[in-house]
């Protein structure tokens, strides 16, 4: 059989390689299966200071363009060479052989001088000075006729595929990067590629270079969070907020590459860099985005933190920017060449990468045809729906790397954080985490990926209590499981070093073993515990240091952490045991005396009583108390992993667990030292380690509902739930976007109303570590299913509160918690699908986990501190109304409290009716009109955010679509505030409200400042505001094709005035909108544009009905724009007469109240608010 032209190239690529001298390579040879084997030598190598490599060329029916190298040896090697030979996978995408050779040996070369792992995407150069697509090899094949290769040659460089170009290379070979300009065809292709970002619906410019001769620079792509379609738990969940932008920065460190131009070019000389952060602005400025490619330093300057402060991290960058930088473009070669869909795409890829430890199995291709997409596939609105790659016309490169930033981004809780494949058993979480690979979790942790767990420290305190009170209850073993724990994952991975204790569960037989194989030389029993090869010593209590007496197995050093036993010294209230743990770190050793910081002190844990902390009363003197004791003391040096029983090693947690000191001393120490956690005297590394990943691990958002009177105008306390006294609430969500949008889906056939009810959920303790990481499943059975499969739900809550209450709850209570949690209890949300259910009665036993959604936690906290003697009681009955929905008939309360159906109603405790706010459940939330909160109604032709990069974009305005041209004559600040009404600060300002007033204010200055005037549409003159309750607002820049702009030439006018009056609800009731000047036709005379006979706008929005807190001043200019511009059912027009005065408050506000009785629409309570005078 003939040779293809691509194998026919490689030989000749390879037959020219031998010729060739390469720096430390020799004995270049060919092995089995077009293997290329050769000797590396480097005196820094272990002897004899050479291995011998194996290069597996991957795809040699498309070579060199999509074939890569699997690089691999079977010599003993350091870890930092494995590294860089693991990594030949990515480098030496497109290389030739030529190029491989070169290239590796200069990694190889970099990395065994330095000691030192070569960065990321930065690539070396030094020896590859030669063509990477085309070398004098390639003459050699041209000159046999049978060899017809076809070149694409470049259309933007001379005849030449050379990168960059040679007339604009330095006579050293690099470019000239501070003379040289884009060659004028290439320019106007980043001009092209730039129109297709904004025709596709995002926001772009450029922050620096490809002008004032700089060839090379940094692209901005932005999108609005709103137009992302997250549900508004995910968005609080992943810290986002509806006005600010998710920003795509690319940075081109040579000239600018198109699509085609990365296409043909290796990975390795792509010289392209990703960045994915949010902003608060369409675009950062120069100095943010320079600093996002900056790598952090220690110590750096305060003024540099606040210059990039607005351009932030996502929850995600991390892991984002270095998937992006070390896979999107290979991801995109093996897309364009097989035409696959990013999914595909991205497995061909792996499968590349898991051929380095089956190198021998022969790669398979994988086939769209029949690819299966999954059924929780995130519903996106245009422009996240479009998929540019598919587009058939001119590939923009920049825009393509969009869409994949959003693909993943919307979908990063489907992928593991660190090696991104694919989560296996993942439960649609809400939070982004890793797979089951303890290397995963170790550099998930060690990298930083997860979340601050000081900020979660300073922010949620509460929360973190609660995460390690589910920790530690899980770890717990009592007499009815002895042999059980409730954590179904330990962690693994940490490099934790654990005491060497083991539990009065560690068998006889085991250590026997242990003794009889040397790992241990002897152990003693201390109060039902095992202390493993142990140092006896005498622990002076005053001055916390201790004696070894005898010979003490191993030696101790400064800063070691080790736990004392002793006797207790003196009884306390509560505190039973005899034996007493220390736990401390070495401050100074001198001879055979340790002098300890003792951190705590606490009993040993035992099955059947709760671990306890000692408090030793210092100031009293009782001289029959002894100041030395005799005691054993252990380090911490036993590695957690290497420990194999579950139960063990949940023994060990738990001491851990039981050092720490209570969260609010935590954060205590971080807002008065400004250091992090991890430098704080008083907690073991180990200990450090434990509680980042308790923070990390968990995938669900917790926020502890804020207390206080339910008649707050707080929208927070809003959802607060009435009818559950004395538990403590949290809002509680766990389903991902994806399981969030399943859930929607299944409500979408249901005719009743509403469509969904509500049910309780009850789960000892221990259950409920796993259940927020893992989510509500059947998978284990706790209690029987005598009902059938599925997950079980109860109507009464009593019911379910029996299911969390447990024995021996005390032990499972965290020492240091200040929560004290008893039980807990989840309130659920499920689809009205009664009928449907596995069961009914007496519990709902629901088949489908997207069938419910998890809302809120109710943790029943022990009433008393311990020792106390008192115990918790049930939940009290809380019958009353509460006085947020109590409007004295001003307001019907169905309006604000979800009415459930009373067949299927949940009650709550003993009966009791539950006063549920509809703000509370997701699927009952109203925002202006339609589905997911309303907010791609501004889905509109976005632009840059300057107008330099509308000029550099599309090179002249006649270029530019009509909506960026800058055709407006509106000029700002003519306005005549003399005519207008003026009020005073009314008497209901609360500092609250004009808290909430100042921070809308402030956004509207920021936005108002980074956009263009007629981009923008409207126009607030900030220094006349002297009434945070009163604003004057012009609507200027209309589409000169309108009835209503033509109105406005022919009246000589070049804006529409409207007055904003906030009513004493505000943001609980909507603000009085209207128009001032001019007058408009009414409806009876022709007119339209939602503006009533007396000025006030006709808009759901602006009513009861229709307004949400959550609802941004932003949003509403921008609706209430558009509804003035819609021609449905009439356009606006303006009255033409002349000497027409302008709208008075009273009749404004008479039209507002006669359109929403007409249509149904509930007017707030407070509107005579907006009748004060001028």
């Amino acid at each position: 059989m003939a040779l293809s032209r691509a194998m026919l190239r490689f030989e000749a690529d390879f037959k020219s390689a031998v010729d060739k001298d390469y720096l430390h390579i020799t004995n270049i040879r060919k092995g089995d299966e077009n293997e290329i084997k050769f000797v590396f030598s480097h005196p820094d190598l272990p002897h004899p200071s050479q291995i011998e490599i194996h290069a597996q060329p991957q795809e040699l029916r498309s070579y060199p363009v999509d074939n890569s190298f699997l690089i691999y040896t079977t010599d003993d090697i350091p870890p930092i060479v494995a590294q860089v030979l693991e990594d030949s996978i990515h480098k030496t995408m497109g290389m030739k052989v030529d190029n491989m050779l070169a290239d590796l040996s200069q990694r190889l070369r970099d990395i065994l001088d330095s000691g030192k792992p070569d960065d990321i995407g930065d690539a070396t150069m030094t020896d590859v000075e030669a063509d990477p697509v085309a070398d004098e090899s390639d003459a050699d094949i041209e000159d046999d006729d049978d060899l017809l290769f076809e070149y694409d040659e470049d259309e933007y460089f001379d005849n030449s595929n050379t990168y960059p170009p040679e007339s604009l290379k330095s006579s050293g070979g690099a470019p000239k990067a501070t003379t040289s300009t884009l060659p004028l065809l290439l320019l106007r292709r980043l001009q092209r590629d730039l129109q297709s970002i904004i025709k596709a619906g995002f926001h772009t410019g450029v922050v620096y270079g490809f002008k004032d001769e700089t060839p090379g620079g940094i692209i901005s792509i932005s999108i609005r969070v709103n137009k992302l379609c997250l549900p508004k738990e995910t968005r609080q969940a992943w810290g986002l907020t509806p006005s600010e932008y998710i920003i795509l920065l690319i940075r081109y460190d040579g000239y600018y590459s198109d699509y085609e131009n990365v296409m043909d070019k290796p990975v390795e000389y792509s010289k392209i860099s990703f960045r994915l952060r949010k902003c608060p602005k369409q675009k950062p400025s120069l100095k943010q985005a320079t600093m996002a490619f900056t790598p952090s330093t220690t110590g750096e300057s305060i003024e540099n933190e606040a210059e990039i402060s607005e351009l932030s991290n996502l929850w995600i960058s991390k892991s984002m920017d270095d998937f992006m930088n070390r896979e999107f473009i290979s991801i995109l070669k093996m897309r364009n060449l097989h035409n696959l869909s990013w999914e595909k795409a991205k497995e061909k890829l792996m499968s590349h990468i898991i051929q380095f430890n089956d190198r021998l199995e022969t790669f398979q291709d994988v086939s769209v045809d029949g690819e299966e997409q999954p059924n929780s596939e995130v519903q996106l609105q245009p422009p996240l729906d479009d998929d540019h790659f598919l587009s058939g016309g001119e590939l923009s490169f920049p825009l393509i790397a969009m869409q994949f930033a959003l693909y993943y981004l919307v979908r990063c809780t489907d992928y593991c954080t660190v090696c991104h494949q694919k989560m296996e058993n993942n439960f649609a979480a809400l939070m982004p985490y890793v797979c089951t690979s303890p290397l995963c979790l170790h550099q998930y942790m060690s990298l930083g990926f997860g979340p601050s767990m000081d900020h979660q420290i300073i922010d949620h305190p509460e929360v973190v209590d609660l995460l390690v009170s589910f920790s530690y209850a899980a770890l717990c073993v009592t007499p009815k499981t002895p042999t059980r724990i409730g954590m179904r994952q330990l962690p693994a991975g940490l490099g934790l070093r654990v005491p060497k204790i083991r539990s009065a569960a560690y068998s006889i037989p085991t250590l026997a073993q242990r003794l009889a194989s040397g790992s241990i030389d002897y152990y003693v029993g201390v109060d039902s515990a095992q202390f493993l090869n142990p140092a006896e010593v005498l622990f002076d209590w005053r001055l916390s240091k201790v004696t070894i007496l005898g010979n003490a197995p191993g030696t101790f050093e400064v800063g070691q952490w080790v736990v004392v036993s002793t006797p207790v010294r003196k009884r306390c209230v509560g505190f039973e045991s005899d034996t007493l743990l220390h736990q401390a770190r070495i401050e100074a050793v001198e001879n055979k005396d340790l002098l300890l910081n003792v951190v705590s002190q606490h009993s040993i844990p035992k099955r059947d009583s709760a671990v306890r902390l000692y408090r030793d009363e210092r100031d009293v003197q009782d001289n029959t108390l002894s100041d030395i004791a005799k005691g054993y003391l252990v380090p911490f040096n036993d590695e957690f992993d290497d420990l194999e029983d579950p139960v063990e090693k949940a023994f060990s947690l738990t001491l851990l667990l039981a050092s720490m000191p209570p969260v609010a001393e935590m954060r205590s120490y971080l807002m008065s030292s400004r250091q992090p956690l991890a430098k704080w005297g008083r907690m073991s590394p180990a200990s450090i380690n434990l509680l980042r990943w308790i923070i990390a691990s968990n995938r669900s958002h917790i926020v502890k509902v804020k207390e206080g009177p339910i008649d707050s105008k707080s929208a927070e306390q809003c959802e607060k739930i009435g009818g559950v006294g004395g538990w403590i609430q949290f809002r509680f969500t766990q389903g991902s976007p994806e399981k969030e949008n399943l859930f929607y889906q299944a409500l979408e056939d249901i005719s009743e109303s509403p469509k969904t009810l509500v049910a309780w959920h009850g789960s000892s303790l221990e259950n409920w570590h796993s259940i927020i990481r893992e989510g509500l499943d059947y998978t284990q059975t706790m209690n029987g299913r005598s009902f059938g499969h599925g997950i079980y739900f109860a109507r009464d809550f009593d019911t379910s509160q029996g299911y969390s209450n447990v024995c021996y709850a005390e032990r499972m209570i965290w020492p240091a918690s200040q929560l004290n949690v008893e039980g807990v209890v989840s309130l659920n949300e499920l689809a009205f699908r009664p009928r449907e259910f596995v069961s009914t009665t007496p519990f709902y036993v629901v088949q489908h986990c997207h069938w419910c959604q998890c809302r809120y936690l109710f943790v029943r906290p022990k009433k008393q501190q311990r020792g106390t003697g008192a115990s918790a009681g049930p939940a009290s009955i809380d019958n009353t109304i509460p006085q947020h929905y109590n409007t004295g008939g001003r307001r019907d309360i169905n309006s604000e409290v979800f009415v459930q159906d009373p067949l299927w109603e949940a009650k709550g405790p003993q009966g009791s009716h539950l006063f549920i706010p509809k703000h509370a459940l997701p699927s009952m939330r109203k925002v202006g009109k339609g589905h997911r909160e309303q907010e791609m109604l501004d889905y509109e032709l976005e632009s840059s955010d300057d107008e330099e990069d509308t000029r550099f974009i599309w090179d002249t305005e006649e270029d530019a679509p009509q909506s960026l041209k800058c055709e407006s004559d509106f000029r700002p600040g003519t306005l005549d505030f003399s005519s207008l009404p003026q009020l005073a600060p009314p008497s209901y300002a609360t500092t609250a409200a004009q808290r909430a007033l100042g921070q809308e204010i402030k956004k509207l200055e920021s936005i108002q400042s980074s956009t263009p005037l007629h981009l923008l549409g409207w126009y607030i003159d900030f220094e006349k505001i002297n009434n945070l309750f009163q604003w004057i607002v012009e609507f200027h820049s209309f589409d000169p094709n309108l009835p209503l702009a033509k109105d406005m030439k022919d009246a000589g006018l070049t804006s529409i005035v409207l007055e904003i009056r906030f009513l004493r609800g505000f943001p609980i009731s909507p603000p009085f909108v209207r128009v001032i000047r001019p007058r408009f036709m009414t409806f009876v005379e022709g007119g339209g544009g939602h503006v009533t006979a007396g000025g006030a706008l006709c808009m759901e929005l602006l009513t009861n009905s229709g307004w949400s807190p959550a609802n941004s001043m932003e949003s509403v200019l921008l609706q209430v724009r558009m509804a003035m511009c819609s021609e449905d059912p009439r356009p606006a027009r303006l009255k033409m007469s002349p000497n027409l005065r302008q709208y008075g408050v009273a009749e404004a506000i008479d039209a507002y109240t006669r359109a929403a009785r007409t249509h149904g629409w509930e007017i707030p309570p407070d509107l005579a608010d907006a009748g004060l005078t001028e």
